[in-house]
């Protein structure tokens, strides 16, 4: 006999929906890009002859990569289970960090090609946790939030022993000022906090 977990009162259901979500497990797809990045370009390497050749491979020759981006499976069984997870999943802390380049003369990639635009835009909670001062990807982020978004909070966690004297203090404080001005703007809480470095 099967089960039925819509036989399961709401409030247990309610309490089983947030162990179903993670949604910064897309940053997992990060590994796999960095990996399969030195696989393409070892590949090509491998039919120069000489140093010479390996060196001057123009990355737009290299294959591009792309991600298969996925439905947690529980917001696919019916409209019901839809309509009672989704506000649990917008509710959970979504990690945002920096996205993979794909070879060393290309931008980064997109952070839409890795978690969808709605969902970021539905998000309540987000930690913006940032290793230097990319502000491309903050203002693509900025753009995704200014079409729509229903933040509460938006933490910016940057490395306590960043540089702090040199070109990057600058863009640091841009960051920073842009990110607290747009939460100003739309009325949620910001707060930048220091992330100690892993030795």
């Amino acid at each position: 006999m099967a089960f039925n977990f819509l036989d399961l009162p709401p409030e247990v259901r309610l309490q089983i929906y947030p162990y179903l979500f993670n949604p910064s497990k897309y940053s997992s797809s990060y590994r796999r890009i960095t990996r399969l990045t030195e696989q393409a370009e070892e590949e090509a390497k491998s039919h120069c002859e000489d140093d010479t050749q390996r060196r001057s491979i123009p990355d737009v020759s290299l294959p591009r990569i792309y991600l298969d981006r996925s439905t947690p499976p529980i917001l696919l069984v019916n409209r019901k289970i839809t309509s009672e997870a989704l506000p649990v999943l917008y509710g959970t802390t979504l990690t945002v960090s920096s996205t993979p380049t794909t070879y060393l003369a290309m931008w980064q990639m997109d952070l839409a090609e890795f978690i969808s635009e709605t969902l970021l835009q539905r998000m309540r909670s987000v930690v913006l946790k940032l290793a230097s001062p990319e502000k491309y990807f903050v203002f693509e982020l900025l753009e995704i939030w200014g079409v729509r978004n229903e933040l509460q909070r938006l933490v910016l966690l940057v490395p306590v022993d960043r540089p702090y004297y040199d070109i990057t203090k600058g863009q640091w404080d841009l960051v920073e000022r842009r990110l607290r001005t747009f939460a100003e703007n739309n009325g949620f809480v910001f707060e930048m906090q220091f992330e100690q470095s892993k030795r």
